[in-house]
């Protein structure tokens, strides 16, 4: 037997699996979003590239309730969760025991999540020029929501060094507030690890107590009583003081 013949005789197991297993395409979850908000609906379509028996797992666990996963037909399976909870999240495995005796499968990762919200949060605070002021975001979401404060789309600092702050409990901290304090600060809660968040706009007045002063405080008239006489009166604070003159 010629070297040719021979590498052909070994090669014959190969080509053989080949054959067998080459009508086996890969297999694919097909799934319209990996976040789902809980209490939504979600298909997950599972595809196999021959005939077969197809199951479904969660987190290495089988998944047999008759009213979540459905035969399409030989080749396509489809689980159905109807309405999600925050358990629904975890490894999803869709597996095929071809006719052929190969076994293949495929995985998703799926995330649940609920909010972010901002429950009993105040969107109006009010403050004296020169006190402490104090806004807190309360947030509520599954999983862990990180909280940032931000002022004309800038990041708001966490270093308790500096005036205006984001203290760990998510409270926007300013330190003797000023007139340039006023204005719109924006609370953003994100779900962890993931792109989904809310905004919540904030306002913010600073009030400031009126002063006054005039800019004479004696004015002598050297005409007689018809004459005119003005008395400029300055005054400043916020919101604009009313004026009133005395004699």
């Amino acid at each position: 037997m010629n070297q040719s013949a021979v590498l052909k005789l070994a090669l014959l197991p190969l080509l053989l699996l080949l054959l067998v297993y080459g009508t086996d395409a890969k297999m694919d979850i097909i799934y319209s979003k990996q976040d789902v908000q809980v209490g939504e609906e979600l298909l997950l379509l599972c595809k196999a590239g021959g005939e077969g028996d197809i199951t479904w797992m969660k987190d290495g666990e089988d998944i047999d309730e008759e009213e979540k996963v459905s035969k399409i037909d030989e080749t396509s399976s489809k689980l159905l969760i109807k309405k999600a909870t925050m358990e629904d999240a975890g490894r999803y495995t869709c597996a095929c025991d071809f006719d052929s005796g190969h076994r293949d499968e495929t995985h998703l990762q799926l995330y649940v999540y609920e909010g972010p919200t901002f429950p009993n949060t105040k969107t109006y605070h009010e403050f004296l020029e020169g006190t402490k002021g104090m806004v807190p975001c309360l947030v509520k979401g599954q999983p862990a929501v990180n909280v940032r404060w931000f002022r004309d789309m800038q990041q708001i600092p966490s270093d308790e060094g500096e005036r205006v702050h984001q203290m760990p409990d998510n409270t926007l901290h300013i330190e003797k507030v000023k007139r340039e304090d006023a204005g719109t600060y924006v609370c953003r809660a994100q779900i962890k690890g993931r792109s989904i968040y809310q905004e919540l706009a904030v306002s913010v007045v600073v009030n400031v107590p009126p002063t006054v002063a005039l800019r004479e405080d004696m004015k002598k008239v050297m005409a007689g009583s018809e004459t005119n006489v003005s008395l400029i009166c300055l005054v400043d604070g916020h919101p604009k003081p009313n004026i009133t003159w005395n004699m």
